[in-house]
């Protein structure tokens, strides 16, 4: 089957160059769709086999349409994303000097997102926002004195000279794409997987599906809440997760989360976009580790792990109350088969048997005493 691409946004827009950095090749035919529901039908009437739109923008969030338009689809999964640094040039006439800019254009998240360089070059231009940075391009080599706010491709598609270069006054801005296609792509690396689900209204609803992925440890790099559009009150969770459905723990939690969800959909499986899979394009995003963030998790863990522990106190507690007789409190049968499922799941996680093993012996030591003294006191009270 020919595989043939289309993407959202006209020609020379950060779309189109998102799609030849996904495919790493600027010699595929692919065809402009004039909005983000236009390149869905058009994967499904089978025009196009793969097609590419925004979903999220780290400066300005998730597309929401994108987000209401996958939640519908019935035949359309994700088979790829894409993420790509966003620069924002000024694009003038050949031969134009700064002086000349008496008017500056641009789509309106982009002169929103260059505002501080803007008010300090040009105070005197006037600024004016259009439909896409494409169409910014192509009225600037149409007029006189016009810049226009957009990207390397645009430059080079409408002849224009680049009299700024990087001028966007956040640094890190980054959209996120994803490839929709009726196709499913077979995966061989790392994998994340996109699900859509809804939740009867009650206490703790959410707590108990996300408490899902943490007994599976499985890391969530997104999750977002839209509106069902079915009554005030009612939302769809959207959550972004690192691993594959075909993976034996996160079958078994995804099955765990559709059972306790009143609607559950995987929204598709595909390949983790970093800068090792995709060697040859400097766009690709890549974070650099930080000793404060990396401690900064640590510090969340050790959180986790207290609040683990005093919820571990109260459960003993309460075995403790059925347990009257203090002679009878220690069992030891049942304290070797927990150090056997620990000490197996510590080995499989890369964490010492035998730290576990000590960590644990203590424990039942010191809980061995707090039901005693439970105990104890329950007699006295007698």
């Amino acid at each position: 089957m020919n595989v043939k691409y289309g993407y959202f946004g006209p020609k020379g827009t950060n779309s189109e160059e998102a799609l030849y950095t996904y495919l790493g090749s600027t010699d595929v035919k692919a065809e402009a769709y004039v909005s983000i529901d236009r390149v869905l039908q058009a994967v499904k009437d089978g025009i196009i086999t793969h097609g590419l739109i925004p979903i999220e923008n780290s400066i300005e969030g998730t597309v929401n349409l994108t987000l209401d338009l996958m939640a519908q689809e019935k035949t359309l999964k994700i088979v790829g994303e894409v993420v790509l640094q966003i620069k924002h040039n000024i694009l003038v006439k050949r031969g134009s000097v700064k002086d000349d800019v008496k008017r500056i254009i641009s789509h309106p998240q982009a002169l929103a997102q260059c505002r501080n360089y803007l008010n300090q070059n040009f105070p005197e231009a006037e600024f004016c926002p259009v439909g896409s940075t494409a169409d910014a391009a192509r009225i600037a080599a149409e007029c006189g004195g016009v810049g226009a706010i957009g990207n390397h491709k645009a430059a080079e598609h409408y002849g224009l000279q680049i009299l700024e270069e990087s001028i966007h006054d956040c640094k890190e801005n980054y959209t996120r794409f994803i490839v929709v296609s009726k196709q499913d792509k077979e995966l061989t690396g790392p994998a994340k997987t996109s699900v859509v689900v809804s939740i009867t209204d009650r206490p703790g609803g959410l707590y108990e599906i996300l408490r899902e992925f943490a007994l599976a440890n499985i890391n969530l790099t997104k999750i977002e809440s839209r509106p069902a559009k079915k009554s005030l009150g009612d939302y769809l969770f959207f959550i972004d997760m690192a691993g594959h459905p075909k993976q034996p723990e996160v079958k078994k939690c995804l099955e765990n989360v559709e059972d306790m969800s009143a609607s559950f959909k995987i929204l598709g499986s595909y390949p983790v976009w970093n800068r090792e899979s995709n060697p040859g394009h400097e766009n690709t995003y890549h974070k650099e580790l930080n000793l404060n963030e990396l401690r900064q998790d640590v510090d969340i863990i050790d959180y986790q792990l207290v609040e683990l522990l005093a919820k571990r106190t109260q459960l003993v507690s309460m075995i403790g109350s059925l347990k009257p007789d203090p002679m009878l409190i220690r069992d030891r049968k049942r304290e070797q088969e927990v150090l056997a499922k620990v000490k197996t799941i510590a080995a499989k996680k890369g964490v010492s048997p035998h730290l576990l093993e000590n960590v644990y012996e203590y424990f039942f030591d010191y809980f061995v005493e707090l039901q005693k003294l439970q105990a104890t006191r329950q007699a006295d009270n007698k």
